[in-house]
């Protein structure tokens, strides 16, 4: 965990230092999160709905490049149907709810001038859990009494990753995009459970100041 913070603060300190000549960007983000499992005994999980949402820098190093390190809290997790739960054994929808705050350092290529326009992004992200909701629901979507699980001593607490993505800086300051991340660590400690956050995000963010 000291690694990946350190990691990430010395990327940060070198586009800090880069500012110096450029001028920075600061805004707000937010949107949708589609998030499930990748890895191994992962079949048969869906996607669950989240949101993703926090602050983020822009350091502009020519008129088309720029590093963005962010600070965003992202649920995560996984949703898998028809599973047998309870005797006598019922059917079930059981969700597995996980909250992250993400540390995502973007390398950003901006196609038009001035960073404005269509862009596409691509970086490491450092991710930290805060707080983990496991539980079942029955065919009413009501949650099942007993079912819930919150402890997150099982899991790893910090998890490295990256993040692509493209998107449209529009002059106002408004920026719309489209987002990847997915993980290179497993979510667990437990080597026999190879679970990986795999998320599709959808954002929208707000810019201020820069050019």
């Amino acid at each position: 965990m000291k690694k990946i913070i350190l990691s990430l603060a010395v990327l940060a300190g070198a586009a800090g230092a880069a500012n110096a000549q450029t001028g920075v960007k600061y805004g707000l983000k937010g949107g949708f999160n589609g998030s499930s499992y990748t890895g191994s005994n992962t079949k048969g999980l869906d996607y669950k709905a989240g949101f993703a949402a926090g602050v983020f820098l822009n350091f502009g190093l020519s008129d088309n490049f720029s590093v963005q390190p962010e600070f965003l809290y992202s649920q995560k997790g996984a949703s898998q149907d028809d599973v047998s739960y309870g005797t006598p054994a019922i059917n079930v929808t059981r969700k597995d709810a996980l909250g992250y705050l993400d540390v995502p350092l973007m390398f950003r290529y901006n196609v038009g001038e001035d960073g404005k326009g269509f862009f596409v992004e691509l970086g490491p992200q450092g991710s930290f859990i805060l707080h983990r909701r496991q539980f079942v629901e029955d065919g009413s979507g009501k949650e099942i009494s007993g079912s819930r699980v919150t402890t997150t001593d099982p899991l790893n607490k910090a998890i490295l990753g990256y993040v692509g993505g493209v998107g449209y800086q529009i002059t106002s300051g408004v920026q719309l995009g489209v987002r990847y991340t997915g993980d290179f660590m497993r979510i667990n400690k437990d080597s026999n459970n190879d679970f990986r956050n795999s998320v599709f995000q959808f954002q929208v963010g707000y810019a201020f100041g820069g050019k």
